[in-house]
């Protein structure tokens, strides 16, 4: 019982340190936020603190992990493959189509985590400019191993090759839906349709 108990003083008190991390991120850069200030937000110690992280990039990480968990459990969510996703956009190539149906989902052919941005709470992540290269690493990392047998075969290309490409679409991707703020909005799928284009595999 008294094990319960501390599980969930731990689960809470984590908990209230990863909501701070975020609202001072609506304020703050992230490599300017500090211990000191997590801690004053968090109205805890910083031997509190280091209790439960040892230090802020754990923070992160883990509120990272959890917003990409929360995407992949989605039950609404069912990832389409590579060459499935470039064959709906370029079928459905009418721009009104486009920007209501919700069967066209561009953002299918990357990593499903990418739409974890799309969350409002884990938003802020995805839009602060210190942790981008920290995401896309993660990001890169987390869905590689799926994506590259994909693209081998989408492209007839070699795994090296393969990587490259992954990375030029990862990167890609990320850069334009940071600078449309991660907003489903015509201005999203106008880029979106262009991006698909240029990445439509030799027939």
């Amino acid at each position: 019982m008294a094990k319960r108990k501390t599980d969930r003083r731990t689960i809470y008190t984590k908990n209230v340190i990863k909501d701070s991390l975020l609202a001072l991120l609506n304020h703050s850069s992230y490599e300017k936020i500090s211990v000191t200030a997590l801690c004053k937000q968090s109205e805890i110690t910083r031997t509190t603190f280091y209790l439960h992280y040892n230090n802020i990039d754990a923070v992160l990480n883990e509120l990272l992990d959890e917003a990409l968990r929360l995407t992949e459990l989605d039950s609404g969510f069912s990832p389409s493959p590579i060459s499935s996703t470039i064959n709906t956009s370029l079928v459905n190539s009418d721009d009104s189509a486009n920007e209501t149906s919700d069967s066209y989902d561009p953002d299918a052919l990357l990593p499903v985590c990418q739409r974890a941005a799309s969350n409002p709470k884990y938003r802020i992540l995805f839009l602060d400019k210190t942790m981008s290269h920290y995401i896309l690493e993660k990001l890169y990392r987390r869905a590689r191993e799926k994506k590259i047998p994909e693209i081998m075969n989408i492209y007839h290309v070699s795994e090296w090759e393969a990587d490259k490409l992954f990375l030029y679409m990862l990167n890609g991707s990320f850069a334009v839906n940071k600078s449309l703020g991660w907003n489903k909005n015509s201005e999203w799928y106008q880029a979106q349709k262009i991006i698909q284009k240029l990445i439509q595999p030799n027939s």
